[in-house]
């Protein structure tokens, strides 16, 4: 009888879980999710956010999928898009969303698409986009009355991407200068304490590069409210020639050849 009362269980929950992974999808891909989720987006990145479509799952894990989606650029940086991927894959906490809160704790973003803009006062638009310290965890004031909500950012742990594409603009200018092939990991270590692992090759618009090399990245940067600073970089480009490092600063090839391995320390 036991054993019979034990099956019985096992096959409610394994109907509660099936029926709750059929809901998940069902309800994220409906006009009343999709708006829902819009919106949740739109508070964590501080930005309107367009989305072609979305699926979600319960099993393993409580996660979002954002197919198509694009997250507009800052007005005071410019009007072009600040982020686009073909796809954004977030997980999101369990105890937040009992709280009634949306928590991301990981992002991936699949072959994204980045534009960092410089203003003309020295600022750069990825200030703003992630968490702030918070500043009654680092002590260095105390906070009274009650604690502002949370938001979707505050719990992010971790950002991955792969195959992405970064560009510069100074100002309105599109500089000639970008990143392909970028992929890595950004990782919160401590309150307003990020840690970066990067891989990119160079790319030059207008000019074939043959060996431009990879660049690898690795350090730890303050949070954007603190605008990044204070920061520790190590740089590594390797496999590089010197025809096509001078064709990336200068734009032409100068019959200089040889080859590029140079490590620096930021």
């Amino acid at each position: 009888m036991a054993r019979r009362n034990w099956l019985k269980i096992a096959l409610t929950a394994a109907a509660a879980l099936l029926l709750a992974q059929i809901g998940a999808g069902v309800l994220s891909r409906s006009q009343f999710g999709r708006r829902y989720l819009l919106i949740r987006l739109e508070r964590a990145f501080g930005r309107p956010v367009e989305v072609r479509s979305f699926d979600a799952q319960v099993f393993p894990s409580l996660r979002l999928d954002a197919v198509g989606i694009s997250v507009a650029e800052d007005p005071a940086f410019g009007n072009e898009y600040f982020l686009r991927a073909e796809k954004l894959t977030a997980g999101l906490r369990w105890l937040g969303l009992l709280r009634g809160h949306f928590e991301f704790g990981m992002l991936s973003l699949s072959r994204p698409s980045l534009i960092l803009v410089r203003s003309a006062q020295g600022r750069w638009n990825l200030e703003d986009w992630l968490p702030s310290v918070k500043i009654n965890e680092a002590g260095s004031s105390r906070i009274y009355g009650p604690p502002p909500p949370p938001t979707a950012a505050h719990h992010l742990q971790k950002i991955e991407f792969n195959d992405g594409r970064v560009n510069f603009k100074d100002t309105q200018d599109k500089q000639p200068f970008a990143f392909i092939n970028v992929s890595g990991t950004v990782e919160q270590i401590a309150v307003g304490r990020w840690t970066l692992q990067l891989a990119a090759q160079p790319w030059r618009s207008g000019v074939a590069l043959q060996s431009a090399g990879t660049l690898r990245v690795r350090g730890d940067v303050a949070g954007t409210s603190s605008r990044l600073q204070p920061a520790s970089f190590t740089v590594h480009w390797t496999d590089a020639s010197l025809a096509d490092l001078l064709r990336l600063l200068r734009g032409q090839d100068y019959g200089v050849r040889g080859a590029l391995d140079r490590k620096n320390v930021v």
